[in-house]
């Protein structure tokens, strides 16, 4: 670290009583940079007094505009820079002698570009840090989310508070997985966009996550690492203590070169990163989508005892499917016992129209008698996992009559078998068939399912959440 401050003393970042934006514009018109950070904290509820900064002064919003940090007369915790990249090094020494402990540099400019002017502008910003004790974050990245504090970098972010906390290198990712997670039922606890690292970087704020009592699983999107002995020793302690999920992007030749114009980060060799991620024991995905994937799980899911899983759904080519999808994924679909098959054959009165094998395909019956079958399955002590597949789109002017007593069915079982359960809304049909699959999504995320649209994406997070759980129980047994 570049001065003396603790990660573990960070918690001063996410709950300013006061913070000020530079470069906020009076223009109505222009909804970028400082003003919108402004109508994003706004929009979120931040709870402190909110200065904007700009030269021209005047007012914005209601706010009086000021013509720079000094001139505010009163102290500030925080600040938000949206200035040109080469403003910023008088910007942080102002901010420094008015005793403002930390800054966040949106502004980009620096480190990534090719220009020399740009890194030496960073290696200013370095120097100034490590001289005056401010802390930065940045440059060039969206900053700091963080519900219970009243933070947000973009508007219309959830301001509920959830338990998962996320580290990236890019503000678009950022944004991505906060707003994809809360579809599916699951919130963060604080999400950092940190850019090009210049002083705090990804191993102050993984040190940071592991101390958070708000904070139970930890998820990156990572391009590179300024330190990355550092790094690798904060990935075994965090991974020791939490689950850790992580996205390594740029493992490719023109990935990497990409990583280098984005963040300005050395990204290191792919095989270095995959020994890595091994070693210290973090659940390695491959995209943003598989990463929210699997923080689902982590949140709504029970430790699995195992891989071998139960199918279900309506549709025989689809769920023939969707068992081989989940065969490749690595999970085990073993045949029913033969008492859990008589009771189906009961429930239904005939195995005719059907299979009770595994997968387990359904037809369209009264609601009662689905909701009695899924429990049947979902009761049997030889299976660990159970996925329900709903198919959306084939039912045409009749799609949402023929599937509400099914979903139904599978919510009023939530408090019963969610905590090892997940469900699939398997997209097929015209697409014009599909928009309430949002509302279907959000309700059987309220009962506490995890959802996903395909039976491939959710095997792939399953076998993933489950090996995890499997090399946790192989370290204990072995102290």
């Amino acid at each position: 670290m570049p001065n003396n401050t603790s990660s573990h003393s960070l918690d001063f970042l996410f709950h300013p009583r006061s913070l000020a934006i530079a470069g906020v514009s009076g223009d109505m018109n222009r909804l970028g940079g400082g003003r919108g950070f402004l109508e994003s904290l706004l929009d979120i509820g931040f709870p402190g007094k909110i200065y904007p900064i700009n030269l021209e002064g005047g007012e914005v919003l209601g706010f009086p505009v000021y013509p720079g940090i000094k001139a505010i007369p009163e102290p500030v915790d925080y600040v938000i820079s949206a200035i040109p990249a080469q403003f910023n090094p008088q910007l942080v020494r102002d901010c420094a002698d008015k005793g403002v402990p930390a800054i966040h540099i949106f502004s980009a400019g620096f480190g990534e570009i090719a220009d020399v002017s740009g890194k030496k502008l960073e290696m200013e910003l370095v120097d100034i840090a490590r001289r005056t004790g401010i802390r930065i974050i940045g440059p060039n990245c969206m900053g700091l989310y963080c519900p219970r504090g009243g933070l947000a970098f973009f508007r219309e972010l959830p301001r509920t508070s959830g338990g998962i906390g996320f580290i990236s290198q890019s503000g678009g990712n950022s944004a991505h997985a906060i707003r994809e997670t809360a579809l599916k039922g699951v919130y963060f606890s604080k999400a950092i966009s940190y850019g090009n690292a210049c002083d705090l970087n990804e191993s102050d704020f993984l040190d940071y996550l592991v101390g958070d009592p708000e904070t139970e699983v930890i998820t990156g999107y990572i391009e590179g690492a300024k330190d990355g002995k550092r790094f690798a020793s904060a990935l075994k302690v965090a991974a020791a203590r939490k689950p850790v999920i992580l996205y390594k992007a740029g493992v490719t030749e023109d990935g990497t070169r990409a990583v280098a114009s984005h963040t300005g980060t050395l990204a290191g060799s792919n095989a270095a990163w995959d020994a890595l991620l091994r070693q210290t024991g973090v659940i390695a995905v491959h995209s943003m989508e598989e990463l929210v994937d699997v923080a689902v799980l982590c949140k709504l899911m029970a430790p699995p005892r195992g891989t071998k899983l139960a199918l279900m759904g309506i549709g025989g080519g689809a769920i023939v499917q969707s068992a081989d999808e989940c065969v490749s994924a690595g999970l085990k679909l073993p045949p029913l016992p033969d008492t859990v098959k008589q009771r189906l054959s009961q429930i239904y009165g005939s195995e005719t129209g059907a299979s009770f094998r595994n997968p387990i395909d359904m037809y369209w019956r009264k609601r009662e008698l689905i909701r009695e079958a899924i429990k049947v399955v979902a009761d049997c002590d030889q299976i660990d996992l159970l996925m329900i597949q709903v198919l959306v789109g084939v039912g045409g002017s009749r799609e949402k009559m023929l599937l509400e007593p099914y979903l139904e069915s599978i919510i009023s079982l939530g408090h019963e078998i969610n905590r090892r359960s997940v469900v699939v809304l398997r997209l097929m049909g015209p697409a014009k068939f599909w928009p309430f699959v949002p509302e279907a999504q959000s309700a059987l995320a309220d009962a506490g399912f995890p959802v996903y649209l395909s039976a491939r994406d959710a095997a792939n997070a399953v076998v993933k959440y489950a090996r995890y759980h499997q090399r946790r129980r192989q370290s204990t047994s072995s102290w």
